[in-house]
Order: C-alpha cells, then structure tokens, then sequence
C-alpha cells in the first residue's frame, strides 16, 4: 500500500473530464464512436467494493465496460499472504479477477511495457490493447508492420461473446515499400469457430481507405468479431489479409500487394474458465 499512496501524493488521478473518460492512463479504445477507456480515478473518487469475502479499493475504472482495477484491502486470513495489497483486474459478470502482483511492481511493469513500445501510444493516447504477447500477432512486408491484438469484451450483451481487435499499420523502411505511398483497398478474413470455419471480404476498414505516407506513416483501427450468433458456436482464432494499392486508389502506382494478419487465437472469457 506504501507505493500506492505515494502514487496519489505524487499525482491525484485524472480529473472527471469528458477528455480524460475517453482517454485514460491505463488504456483506451475507440471501437465504431464507442469509447472504452480505463481511467485513473482522484482521490475523491476512491471507494471499496465487496466481492465476496474480498474487499477492493477501486482506483481505475472503465464508464463503458464496467471492468475495474483495484488493490485488496481485506480478504480471508487463509488468502492474506497470497493476495492482501495486490492490484487486481476485476471482470464484474462473473467476479473473477487477475491478479496483476503488488501495486509497484504493477506500476513499473506497465511504464516498461509503455517504454518499450508493447501498448502504442498515438496522438498521446495509449492504446489498451498490447502489441505483443499472448493473443496477438505481427507481420512485416514490403517495409510495413501490421500488427493484430484481440481481447474480451465482458460489456456486451450476454446473449453471445464479443470481442475486440485492433489493427496497426506502420511503414518501417519506405525502400522496402518501394513507393512514396499505399493505400487500403480491401480486406479479407478466415474465421475459426469450434467447428467449422467462415470467410468474409469486404472494401476498406471501418468505412475508411487509409493511405500510409511519410506524413501519415501509421495507421490504427479497432473493429470487433463475435461467436457465431447462427450456431452458437465459440470464436477460436480468425487470420486473413488486407489488399494494398501503391500511390493511391485514384492514382495507382503499381501491382496490389497484401500484408497478412497471422492466425491469432482469441482469449477464453474469465467467466467459463
């Protein structure tokens, strides 16, 4: 708890501010004008929560998905040394949590993981979505990045399983590309269900045709894919990849090429752990 109080000495959290909702310390995604940010939240705004026999002192929370981050304040002697004063992640639908070790560690862990590039952050927004570790996946070709992150999403309606993906685009070498620009045409999905498996094709990403340049060398996107609704049967990886044009669509420059977007297994809710 010494580290955490520190913390609050040193920076009292993020006023509640329509700014800081939409783009909070801990994260942020904006899925179809759908913002889902994990705040840090000020003193003020501090309270504990019962789960159980557990009590949490909860200091992030996302106003969309209802998911908090907080430090055990009490709990059952028999846990105490296990879990007393760690951060956990909290999954409200299902009370079940991750524990994320001791706030300081917690804390160092999560600037490394921003220093090191494993979460982007873009127009000083920090994505919540990692660049690498489990449930992602990266590609490069013809000079450019393209990197995959999917994660659960517990906010949506219980009637079947949501998740979100998020696509970045980075040109790495523009000599490797070849041209001064490409830009998005098409897309292209295999989806892996339990059983059996879906393709789907479509223009553009998320009604946009981005162009990436030595202006605009990096692109970002989140989208979202479900458990098939028809067949009631779970979502288990999903791969494909995205057309490219060189230049523009209007003015090609080239052949179309393709950047892939690897096989990335999607995570098993918390709930039917």
């Amino acid at each position: 708890m010494r580290d955490f109080l520190i913390a609050y000495h040193l920076h009292d959290g993020q006023r509640r501010q329509r700014r800081f909702l939409e783009y909070g310390l801990f994260g942020s995604y904006d899925c179809y004008g759908e913002v889902c940010s994990l705040s840090w939240l000020s003193s003020r705004m501090l309270q504990v929560i019962a789960m159980g026999q557990f009590k949490l002192l909860v200091f992030a929370w996302c106003h969309t998905s209802r998911n908090y981050l907080g430090i055990v304040v009490d709990c059952p002697s028999a846990h105490s040394s296990q879990i007393l004063h760690h951060v956990v992640q909290l999954q409200p639908q299902s009370y079940r949590f991750i524990d994320k070790g001791l706030f300081g560690d917690f804390f160092t862990t999560y600037i490394q993981d921003l220093v090191s590039g494993r979460y982007d952050v873009h127009n000083d927004v920090i994505s919540m979505l990692p660049n690498s570790g489990p449930h992602t996946g990266t590609s490069i070709s013809r000079g450019i990045r393209t990197t995959v992150s999917v994660m659960f999403c517990p906010d949506e309606t219980p009637a079947f399983r949501v998740y979100r993906y998020q696509i970045s685009f980075e040109v790495l070498d523009f000599a490797a590309l070849g041209f001064a620009s490409a830009q998005l045409k098409s897309r292209h999905w295999l989806i892996h269900y339990q059983e059996r498996q879906t393709e789907s094709s479509g223009h553009g990403v998320v009604g946009e045709f981005p162009i990436l340049s030595e202006e605009s060398p990096y692109y970002r996107y989140c989208s979202r894919i479900t458990d098939d609704e028809l067949e009631d049967l779970m979502l288990v990886a999903f791969e494909g990849y995205f057309t490219m044009v060189p230049g523009t669509l209007e003015d090609p420059a080239g052949p179309d090429f393709t950047l892939a977007v690897p096989y990335t297994e999607v995570p098993i809710p918390m709930e039917i752990l």
